[in-house]
C-alpha cells in the first residue's frame, strides 16, 4: 500500500502559524499502515489552509467522515487538542497531506502500480494503448485524497489512487 503523506510533527504547527495557515481540516486516513498488535491507533489526515472558505469547502466534501472537522490552530482550545493528539500515548496518529518528495512517490507509483494503471485503462476507458504509446501520470491531492492524472496524447483522466490500487 502506498502511503505518500508525512507524519504530522509538532514543529509543523509552528510552521503553519508562521505561514498564516490557520485552518486545518481533519479526516480519517485510510492509507496509513501502522496497526500494531494490542495497540491500534486511529490515523487522521490533516490538510492546511490559509483561507477559511477553502477549509469549509474541504470540510463539506468530507463532512460524513467521523473525524471531519475544521480546526483553527489560532484558537487555544483547538491547538491544545491537536497537541494532545500528537502525544505518544494518544490513540491517534496524525499525518499531513504533504509529500516529502512528490518525485519519489511518483517513482514508486510508476514502478509498483504500472500493471494496475494499465489494467485500469483497459477496463475503464476505450483507450487502446500500443507499445509505442506513452502514458504519463501525475499526482494530485484534492481534499486529502490522492488522485492520479493519466494522460495519453490529448486525453486525460483523473482517477482516485484507491481505484488504481484496486484495479
Amino acid at each position: 500500500m502506498l502511503q505518500p503523506f508525512e507524519p504530522f510533527l509538532p514543529t509543523y504547527l509552528e510552521r503553519l502559524l508562521k505561514l498564516n495557515k490557520n485552518y486545518v481540516v481533519s479526516q480519517t486516513y485510510k492509507h496509513a499502515n501502522l496497526q500494531q498488535p494490542g495497540f491500534e491507533k486511529t490515523s487522521i489526515l490533516l490538510s492546511d489552509y490559509d483561507d477559511k472558505g477553502e477549509a469549509e469547502l474541504h470540510f463539506k466534501a468530507v463532512r460524513h467522515d467521523k473525524y471531519a472537522a475544521i480546526i483553527d490552530i489560532k484558537n487555544g482550545t483547538h491547538l491544545n487538542k491537536v497537541k494532545e493528539m500528537m502525544q505518544p500515548e494518544s490513540t491517534y496518529q496524525l499525518y499531513w497531506a504533504v509529500m516529502k518528495s512528490k518525485e519519489a512517490v511518483k517513482k514508486e507509483l510508476d514502478i509498483k502500480y504500472k500493471a494496475n494503471i494499465k489494467r485500469y485503462i483497459t477496463n475503464n476507458t476505450n483507450w487502446r494503448i500500443g507499445n509505442s504509446d506513452a502514458v504519463i501520470t501525475t499526482l494530485q491531492v484534492i481534499f486529502g485524497e490522492l488522485f492520479i492524472l493519466i494522460r495519453r496524447g490529448t486525453q486525460t483522466i483523473r482517477v482516485k489512487f484507491e481505484d488504481i490500487e484496486n484495479a
